[in-house]
């Protein structure tokens, strides 16, 4: 096949916001693009914020940050693209909001009339709440130029009831960590210590009460997201002080995440990137049920339960269950994790360069 000089690149995900689970895709999506040696312009789509983050991670890459809501600059970056990616998350999904969802599928929707490829890269779909934008996803899943590595086995089989042009992989977030040797080899674990990632809507007298039926001593309460994530940390730590329990600072960057999740006894998450950090570095966990979650775990095994409700007995009975069995998926994850990265890398390469 000859291969014609390569354009541009726009790259979309929720980058910008300081969540760290979308912060470790775009390192992750990044890394992808240097090692295809990806040579045209990179159009990233995202908020003030994102700058921070790519000074601190610096990349070979010729980056341009647009404005994530300029009709004009969104427009340009397709036109002077080869290819539109989706670089990771549920972002094809309405229940955090209805604009989200039309904000994305209209941004691909667009790359498709140009005759731009779309590529969904460690994405996952849904919940859908809307029956008009389900059939707006069939259609766009539909076209020929929409190409996909799925993230779960939901995600998947959704996709390929209409195409072809997708894979099942995994979510690629870690990747850059394995690349730069930032996940520790070895574990060093520290005796009672509870981390946990809550999001807003969680009573946190459960989540004490859970702790100390378990012999739980410390507590390092993470925020991975927003403001509201925030203020449940805070009020975590405020009560299970006055309960007696050893307060551990929140980390402050990415490598002090790393760290005290090494660190932990137990991981309690109701954040996706929490669930799967602790996988990756053979910590036991317990997460907050939810769809996004189930489906990602139950990927790497279907018959892994644990997981917690809105009740203090239900997440009790989980970390005892996670502490007694030290469940320990990192070969696993490994595994689908390197053959996601083949594949993306394989996705790239081919749209890249056509």
């Amino acid at each position: 096949m000859r291969h014609f000089p390569v354009g541009g690149l726009t790259l979309v995900g929720y980058y910008g916001y300081r969540n760290l689970g979308d912060d470790l895709l775009l390192l992750s999506s990044l890394t992808l693009l240097e090692e295809i040696d990806f040579e045209g312009p990179v159009f990233l789509p995202a908020a003030t914020p994102v700058k921070e983050l790519l000074d601190n991670f610096r990349f070979r890459l010729n980056l341009n940050i647009i404005k994530r809501f300029d009709p004009f600059q969104l427009s340009n970056a397709v036109k002077n693209s080869c290819v539109t990616v989706f670089g990771g998350g549920n972002l094809l999904q309405d229940c955090t909001s209805f604009k989200s969802f039309l904000y994305y599928y209209e941004l691909a929707r667009y790359s498709l009339r140009k005759k731009r490829p779309v590529l969904l890269l460690s994405q996952g779909f849904g919940p859908i709440n809307h029956r008009s934008n389900d059939r707006a996803l069939g259609k766009l899943l539909n076209n020929p130029l929409t190409y996909g590595v799925m993230r779960d086995n939901t995600s998947y089989k959704h996709f390929s009831r209409v195409s072809k042009n997708v894979e099942l992989g995994t979510d690629y977030g870690p990747y850059y960590l394995f690349k730069k040797g930032i996940i520790p080899s070895e574990r060093m674990r520290a005796e009672g210590l509870a981390v946990i990632v809550l999001r807003n809507g969680t009573k946190v007298e459960d989540v004490i009460k859970a702790l100390k039926l378990n012999g739980l001593t410390e507590v390092c309460a993470v925020g991975f997201h927003n403001h509201h994530d925030e203020e449940k940390r805070r009020e975590l730590e405020e009560k299970a002080r006055n309960a007696g329990f050893r307060i551990r600072k929140a980390p402050g960057d990415l490598s002090n995440v790393i760290e005290i999740f090494n660190n932990a006894s137990i991981i309690i998450t109701e954040r996706l990137h929490g669930l799967i950090l602790a996988i990756s570095m053979g910590v036991p966990f317990v997460w907050g049920k939810n769809s996004k979650l189930d489906r990602f775990i139950r990927s790497i095994d279907r018959n892994c339960n644990l997981f917690f409700e809105d009740d203090c007995e239900s997440m009790s009975l989980a970390i005892n269950s996670s502490m007694r069995e030290k469940p320990d998926f990192r070969e696993l994850y490994r595994e689908d994790l390197e053959r996601t990265v083949e594949l993306s890398r394989s996705a790239l390469k081919k749209l890249t360069r056509r």
